[in-house]
């Protein structure tokens, strides 16, 4: 026999975006080349890779794509600036609020799809529009019984685990099973998380016009959020220095009840009043939370897709999705939120034809309805960060000192003050009544029923035209859980529309630009994705009155770009300008317009079965009108630090800085596999400078994060070791914007893993 070489790559290995076809934009099987939208396809090799465990790891994958810490947890990316939605196969996920919750779930996760921009007539309204990330969920094996299970045991303790197993039932159906868990320490004193999250799903197909595919998700954990380092000041973050010092509250004679004189600490955003001492080298490990702060969290979700294919050109799909989270975080330095739950279920018909008449032109139209429920309590009122001296007495790693429990000089606000109320159910539990503190507690409802319409039209062979249009009718109502009073309702309508011009230039390469306009609840979103209950007045003050105008929020987006698939498909490249103008709710604040202008660059090599390469680069400029929103800052001005709060301190008129991201972001991922089985991979992420606060006056300079591992497959095993932050350089996350005069979040140095994987 004539000999030959074998170069194509395995399915499994394939990472460039035009080897599948996908429906995250608008609900249909595209080829990304005709998709007008600016779309990662983060395939499962490269999620492997890079041991994707968090949504901040995105920025890793995917330009524009950016998370600050958020409290230490995340619960959504960031896309272009924003907290961004989550989708499990093209249904809306969770519902959160300023993108923080639950840590994500990847044990489900086959593949992602991010998509940049405003959903579309397809998914309808949301308070997130920057962009989303589209969980595909791993699949039923049909082609026979698969198994594998895995270990990871590195630094600080971590120590996670894998089973996954399938395979046929029978000629028509299939199924899906896969349990993970994790039981670790984490690189900041104190912090741990624990998770266990089991997934199952079934395939059902009856006839060759019928399939059924079912899943289902239960995580259960334990976790630590990071409030990060109090006193940021722009000596800690170049050069390492900590600010010591306690605080001297109703004169300087006062002696110091504790290490941290906790006794006389004021909360409720009152001034506390510091004498501060030496700055002393920082240590790295360090976060502000005490030994008793930690998360609890519950999330269940439930997904049937049916499809049924009426003839080649039209099919019917229904896809129902449900999900319920319980979670809550308590903090020793204080703050406190119960979700208790939230709760959702909405179902999608869809009516899919191909209309052959028309230059096989693809319509989508169907109707959508969605409830939603949330009780959250709540509580943010005491929390004065900078007053805590985390180099004081220490117990063992830990911060053993920063104890709100023990300051009684604010006794009217805490514990049981006029702010402060008792949480039903929940013990020793206190949160702040919605009204009129914080409009975060809340008891909502969200109703919703929404006709859409989604085409893309071959008007001749070079040229399409995507049109979209969706209106979601909605009903909220929001009593505060903690203070009676009368149930508040508001009847409203979200309008989204979408048009797209595609050139073909050739079956590979097209350009295209994009407009979409759409009104969005982002002003109204509160604790757990519910809805608050209050406005504000011309002077500031809070109103016990529904607000039409934080439901009615406006996005624009504008979007250019071109896409090619090139060296007989081995290489694909994608590029975009884009201009967006939004609104932003900063946490307790009204909903600000912000502006955002941006360019994103991204490229897919892979010649073979042995090398592949990603590329993406991204500049983002985004601005809001000052004055800035509220920003955390209850002690008096610390040595080095950010100007005082209050008048000839902050820039007044003009525009501001959007915080929290880089301008620009580079990321880079190779790898390379040998026929022996070893392989190499490495990946370098690099972000420009980043403000910490609305004022730009705490900056992050620029800064490298590169990882590198090395691997072996054997037969049915398949061995890692990787390093993360391979420089150990001492780099900086920011800090939610509202407290970014209060708080800076180091990021782990120098740690390693290793994995084990066996096949059978």
């Amino acid at each position: 026999m004539e000999q030959f070489k074998v170069t194509d790559v395995p399915a499994d290995q394939v990472i460039l975006p035009t080897a599948r076809p996908f429906n995250s934009v608008f609900g249909t099987d595209d080829n990304i080349i005709d998709v007008p939208r600016s779309v990662t396809i983060i395939s499962r090799e490269q999620m492997d890779t890079i041991g994707i465990q968090e949504v901040t790891d995105f920025s890793k994958l995917t330009a524009s794509s950016y998370t600050d810490s958020n409290f230490g947890a995340p619960g959504n990316p960031s896309i272009r600036g924003q907290s961004a939605d989550v989708f499990v196969n093209g249904m809306r996920q969770r519902a959160t609020s300023n993108g923080n919750g639950a840590p994500l779930d990847f044990n489900a996760v086959d593949s992602v799809n991010i998509v940049k921009g405003p959903a579309t007539a397809v998914q309808g309204a949301s308070g997130y529009v920057g962009g989303f990330a589209d969980m595909v969920t791993k699949q039923p094996f049909f082609d026979g019984e698969h198994a594998s299970a895995s270990e990871t045991l590195g630094s600080y303790g971590t120590d996670r685990w894998n089973l996954d197993v399938g395979g046929p039932l029978s000629p028509e159906a299939a199924y899906r099973v896969s349990y993970s868990g994790e039981y670790s320490n984490e690189w900041w004193n104190g912090a741990f998380k624990h998770m266990e999250a089991i997934y199952g799903a079934f395939t059902f197909r009856p006839s060759k016009n019928y399939e059924i595919f079912i899943n289902a998700k239960e995580s259960v954990g334990k976790y630590s959020e990071n409030f990060g380092i109090d006193r940021p000041t722009q000596l800690l973050i170049s050069d390492g220095l900590y600010q010591t010092g306690i605080n001297i509250n109703n004169g300087a004679g006062v002696a110091p009840s504790d290490s941290q004189n906790s006794k006389y600490v004021i909360g409720g955003f009152g001034s506390n009043t510091v004498a501060f001492g030496p700055l002393v080298p920082v240590n790295y490990h360090w976060r502000l939370q005490g030994p008793g702060s930690q998360s609890h969290e519950h999330e269940y979700n439930a997904q049937a897709v049916q499809t049924l294919t009426v003839d080649p050109d039209f099919k019917v799909v229904n896809n129902t999705f449900w999900s319920l989270t319980q979670r809550d975080t308590y903090g020793t330095h204080y703050y406190s939120e119960i979700i208790a739950p939230t709760w959702f279920i909405e179902n999608r018909t869809e009516f899919i034809k191909t209309m052959k008449e028309l230059n096989n032109s693809v319509i989508n139209v169907g109707v959508s309805e969605y409830l939603q429920h949330t009780l959250a309590y709540d509580d943010f009122f005491f929390e004065p960060a900078n007053v805590w001296d985390l180099s004081k007495a220490r117990s063992g790693m830990v911060v053993d000192s920063v104890n709100f429990p023990l300051s009684f000089a604010s006794a009217g606000n805490f514990p049981g003050g006029p702010v402060d109320v008792p949480v039903p159910g929940w013990p020793g539990r206190y949160a702040n009544a919605s009204l009129p503190y914080n409009g975060d507690s809340n008891n909502s409802w969200i109703e919703s029923i929404a006709p859409y319409g989604q085409a893309t039209w071959h008007l001749m062979p070079m040229l399409d035209l995507v049109t979209g249009a969706r209106i979601d009718m909605m009903h909220v109502s929001v009593a505060d859980p903690l203070t009676p009073h009368t149930r508040q309702s508001l009847a409203f309508s979200e309008p989204n529309l979408n048009a797209s011009l595609v050139y073909k230039i050739s079956p590979d390469l097209s350009a295209y630009g994009t407009y979409n306009l759409s009104k969005n609840y982002t002003g109204a979103l509160a604790n757990g994705g519910g809805v608050t209950g209050w406005k504000t007045d011309a002077f500031g003050n809070f109103i016990d009155a529904l607000s039409r105008d934080n439901f009615e929020q406006p996005s624009q987006l504008y979007e250019f770009g071109i896409k090619d698939s090139a060296l007989n498909n081995r290489l694909f490249m994608t590029a975009d300008v884009f201009q967006q103008t939004r609104q932003q709710k900063a946490q307790g604040q009204p909903a600000t317009q912000e502006k955002f202008t941006g360019l994103e660059l991204e490229a897919n090599y892979q010649p073979d079965k042995h090398y592949y390469a990603t590329l993406a680069f991204s500049q983002l400029v985004g601005s809001l009108p000052a004055p800035a929103p509220f920003q955390a800052y209850s002690t008096n001005q610390i040595p080095n630090g950010p100007p005082p709060p209050g008048p000839g301190t902050a820039q007044t008129k003009g525009k501001l800085r959007v915080p929290g991201y880089p301008l620009s972001t580079i990321t880079a991922l190779v790898t390379y596999k040998f026929d022996s089985g070893f392989g190499v991979s490495a990946n370098a992420v690099i972000t420009s400078p980043i403000n910490n606060d609305y004022q730009g006056y705490l900056v992050i300079p620029w800064q490298k994060t590169i990882d590198a591992s090395v691997f072996y497959s054997w037969k049915t095993w398949s061995f890692k070791v990787g390093v993360t932050n391979l420089t150990n350089d001492h780099n900086w996350t920011p800090a939610y914007p509202t407290y970014g005069l209060e708080a800076i979040v180091p990021d782990p140095g120098f740690e390693f893993f290793t994995t084990v994987k066996y096949t059978f």
